[in-house]
């Protein structure tokens, strides 16, 4: 696997473009150069999908597993979930199962990590284990969060199997292969699928990492899992509905608030009409439409995602704790209340990562050796 790169770069002029142009070159995945040039020739979600899959067929042909997945996961991200290819399958579905392909080709070839399927619920949960036959530093569990696929932070488990400890990385409800293979939507609760990866494996004393909206998740499990003796919100997620809604004027912040109450509110068809005509809008809430379950509207949407906060379970936190933040993220809004929100923590410690540092997005983009050693530093301090 390539080593992380650090820097965040004006690859685009539009946030969120470049925010995702920047995951994929902190990761070491692309090199600048190709993003830069990716980044000059992109003026609309459409162009984005179409340059990543001619990059990903450029990758194919020259037989670079790893560069192909990620240019097919680049192109899965933004495809629409209604979207059909000339076969009327659904085009992200089958964008998927390229990219599931392409990335076990690159992660077979890895020699300390082992793909398995659990059972659980209706499905199962699949889990990269890297383990050490002569002894570890420790148990870490890892695991991501919106919409993500496991396989894209595979480089930040192999970084602690390095450091010595044994490394379990895996996949719950609404996310990747279990969502588009069991078909088994998010849930709020987590502790359900960590719990399953602790009994299966017969492991006690672990510390817990949920990245992006896994800093929620992870919290949720350690709230009410005992075996979880450390817990890293990577970042935090204290709350999910407010953090979206924070940047908004507080009339709009109001009026929203109002709505998401009132359902049947005529001001919803309006609203959906509109949105409906942004790509990115459209995006957004197909998105939720596809991860949550019973989510169809707006409204509906907003009303989901307001179950995503720590702030009614944080003080039921009684294990050592790290609270990671950005300066720009838009989730360190709530940084001190989250702080002050476990009461009950056996230790609590924060970190506000800073633009100098190249590290002040959202998850740290722009420095993963940064926040993984101090994430390293921690639990040796903690243990």
């Amino acid at each position: 696997m390539k080593k992380f790169s650090v820097g965040f770069h004006d690859f685009n002029k539009d946030e969120g473009l470049n925010f995702q142009l920047n995951r994929f070159y902190s990761s070491g995945l692309l090199s600048y150069d190709e993003l830069m040039e990716i980044g000059k020739k992109v003026d609309s979600f459409e162009c984005w999908i179409k340059l990543f899959l001619e990059l990903a067929e450029e990758a194919a042909r020259n037989g670079d597993d790893e560069k192909e997945a990620v240019c097919l996961r680049a192109a899965h991200f933004y495809t629409l979930g209604d979207t059909k290819d000339c076969d009327g399958k659904l085009k992200k579905a089958v964008l998927y199962e390229k990219c599931f392909d392409a990335y076990s080709r690159v992660f077979d070839k890895e020699k300390n990590l082992k793909y398995e399927r659990i059972p659980f619920e209706t499905g199962y949960l699949p889990v990269y284990v890297s383990r050490h036959t002569d002894g570890n530093k420790g148990v870490i569990v890892l695991h991501g969060g919106y919409d993500s696929f496991m396989q894209e932070f595979l480089g930040c488990g192999l970084y602690f199997f390095d450091l010595g400890y044994d490394v379990y990385f895996f996949e719950g409800p609404g996310q990747g292969e279990v969502l588009y293979r069991c078909n088994m939507k998010m849930t709020s609760e987590w502790e359900h699928c960590v719990s399953a990866v602790l009994d299966f494996y017969h492991l006690n004393d672990v510390t817990l990492i949920g990245i992006s909206l896994g800093g929620y998740l992870a919290t949720r499990a350690a709230a009410y899992e005992p075996r979880i003796k450390r817990l890293v919100m990577f970042d935090l997620i204290y709350d999910f509905y407010g953090s979206l809604l924070a940047r908004l004027p507080k009339i709009k912040r109001t009026i929203l608030d109002y709505l998401t109450k009132h359902p049947g509110n005529i001001l919803w068809k309006t609203i959906t009409k509109k949105m409906n005509k942004v790509y990115f809008l459209k995006w957004l809430f197909e998105q939720g439409y596809f991860i949550y379950d019973n989510v169809h509207t707006p409204c509906e949407y907003f009303n989901c995602i307001k179950q995503y906060n720590t702030r009614e379970i944080s003080g039921l936190i009684t294990q050592d704790t790290l609270v990671l933040a950005g300066e720009k993220d838009i989730y360190t809004v709530f940084l001190n209340e989250q702080v002050n929100a476990l009461v009950h923590a056996k230790s609590v410690t924060s970190r506000l990562f800073t633009a100098k540092e190249s590290a002040d997005h959202h998850c740290q983009i722009g420095n993963y050796p940064l926040v993984l050693s101090f994430i390293a530093e921690w639990i040796e301090k903690v243990r």
